[in-house]
């Protein structure tokens, strides 16, 4: 675990030069990345959505509006998520308008070399052809300039979290320029997180079908990181939720991540633009972007990879380096999950399937273990006769061993190949949402979260809030059951001759208890029935043995 963990923390993963851009591009991206800035006094956010033009959308999954200054879908509740387990705790509010608290909005619009031709922007006011929004029942957005120039938005929402957005530029001046679109996500503050090295929250994109991921430290020190790419998304992701700008797979874009500090505020922003559309006079041009708001529900992500060819929009949720298995153990929790209906029962099925996998090897294991304890007293004999010989008492050792066909460390090679199942698992429980709030039986309401009843609660008898640095020792009744069940499973195991080593093989139980118990439920539930398995197979084993 150590290895496992240190090398994550300790190798950087490597990052791709950034590329230099057309200075035409460049100068229309500074200027998207300064529009929209609060003027530093935070409103209510309710005030602002009620006293602003708005087109309001419900799908059931989500609900919102979308602003008619700027057109920016700044409004968006998930309808399905609240923040606690107390079932009257609110919704999460995950998108919110500039000028609130946590400002957070998606845009799309276009930017040009030509600063003669009047562009909307963010105070620009559309205007609206219905006031609401249906799964697949869109609306149009206009907007026409002093020049004869109008701007349109086709915006669509499916059954799930996915905006169309087609940008529609009708001609009727008597000039022709070039255009490009853009689309974008912004977010002023830096939001709370899990500040975990193993996850990644902040900004990423798929560039050139690599995933790039920025922190915001990272952000703040470089202010501006641009990439090229043919296809691909861009957008931020917390631990759960995620917004994300899709381009038409097949084109050039620009992919840029800005930092600014204005009226005293963090401001974050991930935006891409797309290649060079001219426009002749009398004509009219179209584009096609995609916006995703909402939970990384891996179903869902992994719909939209099939059905919009989205490339690797599955990376957005952090499976990790152990991506080729982390995501298989994920599918197959919840192909058992879809049989049984939770995922606690789908933990425990899924370890008795690790175990038939690993069945071969560990009885093996088991066999070989069985005929060290058998040799138990011979090993004390010669580690008598010999004394302070240990090079003697090795010798005899080794021929014991060969004589008796015994090897003494074919008990590790189970345990290392479960190390990274052990930490794949981990990471499904702590980044999935499906996990998130997954209750299992009696007072496990929540997988991904520790055992709540501790120790220093007596185990729920006494309301107390432990505070930070005693939750060390505020241990479940899982963890605690974990330990009693590595205690036991020891005592099967053939004793160390070695006397330090055998007291500290006595504490690894109680280390491991502790260790564990500010460990996600879920995990520690599938490490104890991992070790009651173990110990039924063990047992049989050895009895055959011994009496053989």
């Amino acid at each position: 675990m150590a290895i496992i963990f240190g090398f994550q923390l300790l190798v950087p993963q490597p990052e791709r030069a950034p590329v230099s851009e057309d200075q035409t591009r460049e100068q229309s991206l500074v200027d998207l990345s300064l529009q929209g800035s609060s003027s530093g006094t935070l409103i209510d956010r309710s005030e602002l959505i009620n006293n602003s033009g708005r087109v309001t959308f419900n799908n059931s999954k989500i609900k919102g509006s979308i602003n008619l200054a700027g057109a920016l879908i700044d409004d968006l509740i998930l309808m399905e998520f609240q923040e606690t387990l107390d079932p009257t705790s609110p919704l999460i509010e995950f998108l919110n308008p500039l000028g609130s608290e946590n400002s957070y909005y998606l845009d799309t619009g276009w930017v040009s070399s030509d600063s003669s031709i009047e562009l909307p922007n963010i105070k620009s006011i559309w205007s609206a052809d219905r006031n609401s929004i249906g799964v697949n029942d869109p609306v149009k957005l206009s907007w026409t300039n002093s020049q004869d120039i109008t701007f349109e938005k086709i915006v669509s929402l499916d059954e799930d979290y996915l905006f169309n957005v087609d940008q529609r530029v009708i001609n009727k001046s008597k000039k022709s320029f070039d255009l490009f679109p853009y689309g974008l996500s912004k977010r002023q503050g830096i939001p709370d997180m899990q500040n975990f090295f193993i996850l990644h929250e902040g900004p990423l994109s798929i560039t050139d079908n690599v995933l790039e991921e920025f922190d915001y430290d990272d952000l703040k020190d470089k202010k501006k990181i641009k990439l090229s790419s043919i296809g691909g998304w861009i957008g931020m992701t917390d631990k759960y939720w995620q917004t994300a700008i899709i381009a038409n797979q097949n084109e050039p874009i620009q992919q840029t991540y800005s930092y600014s500090f204005v009226e005293n505020t963090d401001n974050f922003q991930t935006d891409l633009v797309g290649d060079k559309i001219t426009i002749s006079e009398g004509s009219s041009i179209s584009h096609n972007l995609k916006l995703f708001a909402g939970p990384k529900i891996v179903s869902v992500i992994d719909r939209y990879m099939e059905e919009h060819g989205v490339l690797e929009f599955d990376r957005s949720v952090d499976f990790g380096w152990f991506y080729f298995l982390t995501k298989p153990i994920f599918n197959v929790l919840q192909f058992i999950f879809g049989y049984v209906g939770n995922f606690g029962w789908s933990i425990i099925l899924f370890t008795f399937l690790m175990r038939i996998c690993f069945f071969p090897l560990a009885q093996q294991s088991f066999k070989s273990m069985a005929k060290m304890k058998k040799l138990g007293p011979e090993m004390q004999r010669l580690k008598e006769q010999y004394g302070d010989d240990k090079a003697g008492m090795q010798k005899e050792m080794m021929a014991l061993y060969k004589r008796e066909k015994a090897n003494p460390i074919a008990g590790c090679l189970p345990i290392l190949l479960q190390i990274p199942v052990f930490f794949a698992l981990y990471k499904v429980l702590f980044v999935t949402i499906e996990m998130r709030h997954a209750p299992f039986i009696g007072w496990i309401h929540d997988l991904s979260a520790p055992d709540p009843l501790g120790l220093l609660t007596l185990f729920g008898f006494v309301d107390w809030n432990v505070p930070g640095i005693l939750q060390l020792l505020n241990i479940g009744i899982w963890p605690i059951l974990m330990g009693i069940s590595m205690f036991l499973q020891q005592k099967l195991n053939p004793a160390p001759v070695d006397k330090m080593q055998a007291k500290i093989f006595m504490f690894l139980p109680i280390v491991f208890t502790f260790v564990l118990g500010g460990f996600a439920a879920g995990l520690v539930i599938y490490w104890t029935t991992n070790n009651v398995l173990s110990m039924a197979q063990q047992y049989v084993i050895q009895r055959k043995i011994i009496k053989s």
